[in-house]
């Protein structure tokens, strides 16, 4: 049975990308469209509605920052493909680029470019265009829903939703699929300024913070033999990150967050010399850096 796909976009002051990448989504055979208008200051989801009506437009109003993992989620909650492929507005497919991923992904797979493959469109060497494609990835519907989509706790730019999702489908028996040529046509290049402008968080809090939070929340998630954490306990554990993390940004070379797992009364304690005790077994994430760099700019 032929695959159908829903191409999800999420806009917020890149209507000008958006105006060149839309018409190539939607010229895409039998897939259905959906842009998320995220709060964007110059009115997206009125131009889609009145360029391409057949485009569903989803709106989150009142929101100042940008959060692109909140937005691929609300997005996927009216897709009606069993594919979903999340690609930004920055980025122009090629034709037949839904039928090529269809035939190159097998069961049981999701899709996703290796920085690499797409190192061709960063034409200006900028250090944050490396990975100018990490965020396109085509998941099954199912299992997209199955691990709740994607984790939108951690914000700014870089915090590493993309990476968190992949590595959930893993857990659920997910293979991953390197994509390849011929399904991205151009990709627009921006500067930094560009990039973050939506984001209040410096990135060197941003993704300090989103990769203390990510290998905590995978040991987590492996001990407890699960693919998610409840809501609460995640944004416990991102504020904990996120103090970590801006240890780095007054210029320490090292910080780390330590969670205990399991606290218990130590059994007989008198056969150790002891009236009582107690043992914790904890979870330590650190980062250590080093060879200082200029840190690039907001």
């Amino acid at each position: 049975m032929k695959r159908k796909f829903s191409i999800i976009t999420t806009c917020k002051g890149r209507l000008e990308h958006l105006k060149q990448s839309l018409p190539a989504m939607v010229a895409q055979d039998g897939a259905d469209v959906v842009v998320v208008d995220y709060s964007c200051p110059e009115r997206a989801g009125d131009w889609v509605e009145s360029a391409f009506p057949s485009v569903q437009v989803v709106r989150v109003d009142g929101e100042e920052g940008f959060s692109n993992w909140r937005a691929r989620n609300l997005g996927a909650e009216v897709a009606k493909g069993d594919m979903l492929l999340f690609c930004d507005a920055d980025t122009v497919l090629a034709p037949n680029a839904a039928d090529a991923i269809a035939k190159s992904m097998p069961d049981d797979t999701y899709g996703f470019f290796k920085a690499d493959s797409t190192a061709h469109f960063n034409k200006s060497g900028l250090r944050l265009g490396r990975n100018q494609l990490r965020g396109f990835q085509v998941v099954p519907a199912e299992a997209f829903r199955e691990l709740g989509g994607y984790d939108d706790v951690p914000i700014g730019w870089g915090a590493g939703g993309d990476t968190d999702l992949e590595e959930r489908l893993v857990l659920l028996g997910l293979k991953p699929n390197s994509l390849g040529d011929g399904i991205v046509e151009e990709v627009f290049e921006h500067d930094n300024a560009a990039r973050t402008a939506f984001h209040k968080a410096p990135i060197r809090i941003s993704y300090a913070a989103g990769l203390l939070y990510r290998r905590a929340k995978m040991a987590l998630m492996r001990i407890r033999r699960t693919t998610n954490l409840p809501r609460e306990e995640r944004e416990n554990l991102y504020n904990i990150a996120r103090r970590a993390a801006a240890r780095l940004a007054r210029g320490a070379n090292e910080t780390k967050i330590r969670l205990n797992i399991e606290n218990q009364v130590v059994g007989m304690p008198r056969q150790l010399g002891f009236g009582q005790g107690k043992c914790v077994v904890s979870i330590n994430v650190e980062l250590d850096m080093q060879n200082p760099m200029p840190i690039p700019p907001r």
